[in-house]
């Protein structure tokens, strides 16, 4: 049996660099002293090239030799006489397609995409060829025998059929541009792009010629079909790789981090709470877990294709896809043990006060001690709940006995004349400690250059054993006289300070707003101060976090080496399906031994935790609880506080659910090998015509770099979910539903017709519209000519898809595309001269020139972190600048440009045709960035309510109706997705500029970030009531209120407040059910799990024993309050912050705020409000 050390772990942290997909080992890269300053030298650039040594590794650099050579042999296509013949007039396009798309992916993605590309470019012939036809009906003169240079004139261009083209053109571009949008980022987007060029050269060419010309989109579908040829052959047989293989990479990108993170966790642990470094590690911990929370996307979208792998090997696709879940789960928990860090000092989240302005006059911002008034904490947007940016605060002097006239200090706002305690310590809530109520707290916590407070007697620390289980079993006992009058003045004078920030205007550099959220605020403060008899103790917190080190290392160091076995499996799954049956056999037996071995020592650890090491945190309680200890000596000493108990219980929850999952996962993995001895020919078991099927609720690889987006669809929630549990039924205010066959016909169009006022509908009329008006002076005989001549044709399909469906994307893409279209046009120069010189161009010349520049261009265009479309117009535009230049020096049509001339004119005319789109963007109906925020927001608030709902639900009828868990884990990640998007769609919103004022970001983002919180939370909830039983579930949802209807209904009505606000923009109500943590918090329990005057114990003990506190189903009770808490807290907080965006409404004056003392009666004491307006 191995023994994990509860020592420090080694200065040198323990890496393990795995070779991705079928990489071999001895390729890895080999760390000499000159790799170390060529990384110094490239971080010292005044550019970030940091990808070029991140994507260095073989795994990554086989996509680009497959690509390059893909793009090299398409030259040669163009270069090659026979082949330039037969690809037709637009022989460049195969070169343009091989960079816009490259055949990077396994060979079944390859295929799915290669075939939708040509699906939608020949469905666009076929519908430019119907319009055609019918246009040809209208036409007044046929002449089948006009010559080409007569037919460019455009003297045969006819009013009739011109208007019919017309009409084809705008239907055809409406349909391909909706189901871009519908279908979101996808395979579907490259498709549909080649799809509207097909349709607009085939059309805006049809109307010069004076007889049906049909054969326009060959010149496009042709070089597009030897261009997919190309990419299927090149993917099967050039470093071939499966989806299976791409998948098992991205798990290993999300374990790497993961491993990483425990070992951080270990050393965190041993070292004091108050050092330094302590917010610096917490803050490298949330970093790592959301780097693997980020690789979670890749994967998943990985499993679209992964049950249609075709594959030899010995383990089947589907089998392999079986370890998302497990892996997702590893993510979750992962998240859930930094959660404790968000419950101490100093790293404590704090809940927002009131902004308001930085005055002298104002108590807030006085001395750092006072509840601080700026904005909130707000997480890396890339962290969903990062403990560490709060700012640690500096204690002072201990807090004397009772207050006096040299510890307070009077400040004057708004003609009030208040006296508060001078600052000592900062006093915000943290998560959990309103729970613990009226439970006293020490604080002699102090930070590394702090003074050093003065500690108090240890007489005056310690109280009759009777007076600590009274305490904690919440008799009546008898208080310290002085902490009484304490915190009543300390309660009297934030009541004032609250009434202060209701009359108070905050003033901005570009707005004057009233305060909002005063109410709430005025809450929060009086709770912290009725409730918060003391400030925390940073010795104690000290002291249980040696004790959880104690406890939990040996587990968090069998994990971490559990971990690089499965990394180690999954990296070499892919291996041994080749060679003598001997060695491979042998090789199964060494892995399976080595990983049953594994999985036993990580099981005896796990199971020492659960029955030993775990109980380490309780010994502070011993001498209250354990009869063993009670009346010894020792045993006169208070117990802590409660809440320092659940922190640690919490911690201790996500630790061994994290250990226990890997035992789970070994198990698959041991289950696999010996199901599987031998290799087999895996092939797909769907039908074809499922094969390719994509819907717009898949999450997709890039879905965070693409654009286009549908606020109200949130990627990776089935639609049955969303409908069914998602959004309440809507009636029509207008029409009682229908009652014969008639009106139900007459309300289908109703419907179809309304539906065209939807935002993807809308877009695609508008870009079709668009299309049209650029088509006009194609569309016109005086200058039909020269607009085909100097080819129109780039500017119109260029406008059409630059225009998005929001505002700030459209504009983004003007900069983008200019920008990209200039510089790839310098570049394209610099091939072609660089090849041709002054002549026409060089076949040799330009092959070899393309065979140097192609491998470096493709390293860049699959991995250059930039915008996508920055980075794809770039290189196409290079690509068609060479393209194009050989075509016209040597199969020249009526375009005689190359070179500069070519470069020029393309670069003209695409800045036009955006130009023309980000003019259009602005004519209504406009949609805007700023609006998709809100929307998104508002769509996965409701979405956060509806799987609150189910998971109580799941709790409330444990053994009766259970629902789908794993749905709810599927939507609640689904969740994470979307926020995680909307996140990066924010950054084009600095180009919806606006006369009206500055975009607030700020509180957009601190919005996204409680939804992200509260997402996490749910899912830790969830697995929470997973493992209660029924007895301890009913406990648990009466202790948190969570079977109340009268709180419920506060709850609900706080997330539809907060839904509709955000989707509707309509302020909130001054007064609403928050703060929700009053109600939620309106009982005392403390160590109890059922209230002495309950009705029913549902079989559980009324009385606290340390057996009920080392019973596993309590640990668990405690986690799921705590985190309950969580979600209440956050739930204020997101009223807060929605108010902060929308403001507030229905004004009542002198409801909600105590009466204030004046100077003539100040020492007047003073009412505490009413708990209800």
């Amino acid at each position: 049996m191995q023994e994990y050390p509860t020592a420090s772990p080694p200065s040198t942290p323990l890496t393990y660099r795995l070779p991705l997909e079928d990489e071999d080992e001895d390729e890895a890269p080999d760390h000499r002293p000159i790799s170390q300053l060529w990384s110094t030298f490239m971080k010292k650039l005044p550019i970030n090239v940091q990808w070029i040594q991140d994507n260095w590794t073989w795994s990554k650099v086989k996509p680009v030799l497959r690509c390059a050579v893909v793009a090299w042999l398409s030259l040669i296509f163009m270069l090659i006489a026979s082949t330039e013949h037969i690809l037709g007039q637009a022989s460049f396009l195969i070169l343009v397609a091989a960079f816009l798309d490259p055949p990077s992916d396994p060979f079944i993605s390859c295929l799915e995409r290669e075939l939708l590309i040509l699906f939608f470019s020949t469905l666009g012939w076929a519908w430019g060829t119907l319009g055609v036809f019918v246009a040809n009906q209208a036409r007044t003169n046929i002449v089948r025998d006009a010559t080409t240079a007569q037919i460019l004139t455009g003297q045969y261009v006819e009013a009739g059929p011109t208007v019919i083209v017309a009409v084809f053109i705008f239907f055809g571009t409406a349909t391909l541009l909706y189901i871009k949008a519908r279908q979101g980022p996808g395979p579907f987007l490259v498709s549909t792009v080649f799809g509207c060029i097909c349709l607009d050269l085939n059309l805006t060419t049809a109307v010069l010629y004076p007889y049906p010309q049909y054969q326009s989109g060959r010149a496009v579908v042709l070089p597009l079909a030897f261009h997919a040829g190309l990419c299927l052959v090149l993917s099967a047989i050039l470093f071939p790789s499966t989806i299976t293989a791409q998948y098992t990479g991205t798990l290993v990108r999300v374990l790497d981090p993961l491993h990483d993170a425990l070992l951080e966790h270990r050393r965190i642990l041993q070292i004091s709470p108050c050092s330094s470094g302590f917010a610096a590690s917490v803050s490298k911990i949330g970093g790592l877990v959301n780097k693997s929370d980020g690789a979670l996307t890749p994967s998943a979208a990985a499993l679209h294709l992964l049950k249609h792998d075709i594959v030899w090997g010995r383990f089947a696709p589907t089998d392999i896809g079986g370890f998302q879940w497990w892996v997702r789960r590893l993510v979750t928990r992962a998240n859930g043990m930094g959660i404790f860090f968000t419950l101490i000092e100093p790293t404590r989240e704090r809940f927002p006060i009131t902004p308001v302005p930085s005055r002298l006059s104002t108590p807030g911002h006085s001395r750092p001690g006072t509840p601080a008034p700026s904005r909130p904490t707000t997480p890396a947007p890339s962290r969903p709940a990062s403990p560490v940016q709060s700012r640690p605060v500096t204690p002072g002097p201990s807090r004397p006995e009772t207050p006096s006239p040299s510890h307070m200090r009077t400040v004057t706002t708004s003609g009030l004349r208040i006296e508060t305690p001078e600052p000592r310590h900062a006093t915000p809530m943290s998560d959990f400690a309103e729970v613990t109520l009226g439970s006293p707290r020490r604080s002699n916590r102090h930070d590394e250059g702090a003074p050093r407070r003065r500690k108090q007697p240890r007489s005056a620390s310690r109280i009759s054993f009777r007076h600590s289980l009274s305490r904690h079993l919440h008799l009546p006992a008898g208080g310290h006289q002085s902490d009484a009058a304490h915190d009543q003045h300390l309660h009297f004078s934030l009541l004032h300070l609250a009434h202060s920030l209701a009359l108070t205007r905050v003033q901005t550099a570009s707005s004057l707003e009233t305060a909002v959220g005063v109410f709430e605020s005025q809450r929060y403060l009086a709770l912290e101060a009725t409730r918060l008899r003391r400030p925390d103790s940073g010795e104690t917190t000290e002291q249980f976090t040696q004790l959880l080190s104690e406890s939990c290392d040996e587990l968090l160091g069998g994990c971490a080496e559990a971990i690089t076995g499965v990394k180690e499996w999954m990296a070499g799954v892919r291996r041994g399906r080749f060679g003598s049956k001997a060695k491979i056999d042998e090789e199964r037996r060494r892995r399976l031994d080595d990983l049953i071995a594994l999985r036993e020592r990580l099981h005896e650890v796990v199971e020492r935790f659960r029955e030993e090491r775990r109980h380490r945190v309780l010994d502070p309680y011993r001498s209250a609880f354990d009869p063993h200890h009670v009346g010894s000596p020792n045993g006169a000493v208070e117990p802590p506080p409660h809440r320092y108990l659940f922190h640690c219980f919490m911690y201790q929850y996500h630790v061994m659910e994290f250990g226990i999952l890997l035992i789970g996962l070994l198990d698959e993995i041991i289950r696999l090998e010996h199901t599987y001895p031998k290799a087999r020919l895996w092939t797909t078991r769907f039908p074809i015509h499922k094969m390719f099927s994509w819907s717009r609720w898949d999450p997709a690889e890039n879905i965070e770099r693409e654009d286009d987006e549908d606020p109200d669809v949130i990627q990776g929630i089935e639609p049955e979910w969303s409908q069914d549990l998602g959004f309440t039924s809507r009636r029509d205010p207008d029409a009682l539903p229908p009652t014969n066959l008639f009106q139900q016909v007459m309300s289908l169009i109703h419907l179809g017709i309304t539906g065209l006022s939807h935002g993807n509908a809308v877009f695609a009329l508008k870009g079709a519209l668009l299309t049209v008006i650029l088509c006009i002076p194609s569309f016109l005989r005086s200058t039909a000519q020269f607009a085909y001549g100097q080819r129109f044709f780039w500017g119109i399909f260029m406008g059409q898809l630059t225009l998005a469906r929001f505002r700030g994307d459209t504009t983004f893409g003007l900069v983008a595309r200019i920008m990209s279209t200039f510089l790839g046009g310098v570049v394209g120069m610099v091939m072609w001269y660089t090849s041709a010189g002054s002549g026409l161009g060089n076949s040799y010349g330009l092959a070899a020139v393309c065979a140097v520049c192609y491998p470096v261009f493709f390293y860049g265009r699959l991995y250059w972190p930039g915008p996508p479309m920055t980075n794809a117009i770039f290189f196409v535009t290079a690509a068609l600048v060479v393209g194009y230049s050989w075509q016209d020096t040597h199969f020249p049509f009526t375009f005689h440009y190359w070179g500069f001339d070519l470069a020029w004119r393309r670069f003209v005319l695409v800045t036009a045709g955006v130009t023309a789109a980000f003019i259009f963007s602005f004519l209504p109906p406009s949609t805007t960035l700023r609006k998709y925020q809100r929307k998104t927001l508002a769509t996965t608030a409701t979405e956060l309510g509806t799987l609150y709902c189910s998971i109580v639900s799941f709790a409330n009828t444990r053994g009766h109706q259970e629902l789908d868990k794993g749905e709810i884990m599927q939507a609640l990640a689904a969740i994470r997705m979307k926020l995680k998007r909307s996140l990066v769609l924010k950054t084009n919103v600095i180009y919806e500029f606006s006369l009206r004022g500055k975009w607030p970001a700020d509180r957009y983002h601190k919005i996204l970030d409680i939804q992200m919180q509260l997402a996490y939370l749910l899912s830790h909830l969830m697995s929470v009531v997973e493992h209660l039983e029924p007895a301890w579930s009913r406990a648990f949802l009466r202790r948190t209120r969570f079977i109340d209807s009268d709180f419920q209904g506060d709850v609900l009505a706080v997330i539809s407040m907060i839904s509709t606000s955000l989707r509707t923009g309509n302020p909130l109500p001054q007064i609403t059910p928050c703060p929700l943590l009053d109600r939620f918090m309106a009982y005392t329990h403390g160590l109890n799990v059922i209230r002495q005057e309950a009705d029913d114990d549902y079989g559980l003990p009324r009385t606290m024993t340390m057996d009920t506190l080392e019973n596993e189903q309590y640990l668990c009770f405690s986690v799921g309050v705590t985190t309950a808490f969580g979600i209440i807290m956050r739930l204020d907080k997101l009223m807060v912050a929605t108010k902060e965006l929308v403001g507030e409404q229905y004004h009542i004056h002198g409801i909600g705020l105590p009466e204030l003392a004046t100077d003539a009666d100040e020492k007047t004491p003073f009412m505490r409000p009413h708990k209800e307006a």
